[in-house]
């Protein structure tokens, strides 16, 4: 059954997007894309060839190995990306996103749709240095977890610090919002005072997009 998430990641496609998911372990996100026709490219990379043995016979399962293509490849290094226009890069740590994205141009490719597991902020600042900005922050939970959306597009953005550390205003993720300064406040009673500042900043930050909330009702 696919997952929430990859079904969030997929509502984010258009029909005109040509879709390189790297890291694509089972290849859910681009049998997802075909299967419902959301677009007509949609193709996956891995670095594990064992997960992609896995993933070909799923796509035997639903007559997609003529429609989909595979590649064994840390991140793109040995891909011919001119076909596509759309990258997601899902279910990673932000310095292997980093690495990825770090020593390549990617002048055809437009939209990147990205889910870090960490290090939220500095995904942020590290999307508007390589020359894309962030359109949509979602946060969305799937099975009692929480996991961070970044839809981005070429172009040029310098975010707020408040910006970088709770992402774009979005009323979808107040519950996000209160679940970070409800972490945070425990934190507090875990520390010593000169170490406290940062943390009180960033509580004071997510405080202000509640207050936003509140004033929108």
């Amino acid at each position: 059954m696919i997952s929430k998430r990859i079904k969030f990641i997929a509502s984010l496609i258009d029909e005109n997007d040509s879709v390189l998911d790297i890291g694509t372990d089972h290849a859910l996100l681009p049998i997802y894309l075909i299967k419902n026709n959301i677009t007509k490219i949609a193709d996956g990379s891995d670095v594990s060839e064992t997960i992609l043995l896995n993933a070909i016979n799923n796509l035997l399962e639903y007559r997609l190995n003529e429609k989909i293509k595979l590649y064994c490849s840390d991140g793109i290094s040995n891909i011919d990306i001119s076909k596509y226009n759309t990258f997601v890069i899902a279910g990673m740590g932000f310095h292997t996103i980093k690495g990825i994205l770090s020593h390549n141009k990617f002048d055809n490719i437009n939209k990147l749709i990205i889910q870090s597991n960490n290090n939220h902020d500095e995904l942020r600042k590290f999307i508007n240095s390589i020359g894309y900005k962030i359109i949509s922050d979602f946060y969305i939970k799937d099975k009692n977890k929480s996991y961070l959306i970044v839809l981005c597009e070429k172009g040029k953005q310098k975010l707020s610090n408040k910006e970088y550390i709770c992402g774009l205003y979005n009323k979808n993720n107040i519950w996000y919002y209160k679940y970070m300064v409800d972490k945070y406040n425990q934190i507090l009673k875990l520390i010593p005072d000169c170490e406290k500042k940062d943390i009180l900043n960033n509580i004071k930050y997510f405080n202000e997009y509640l207050s936003k909330e509140k004033t929108e009702e």
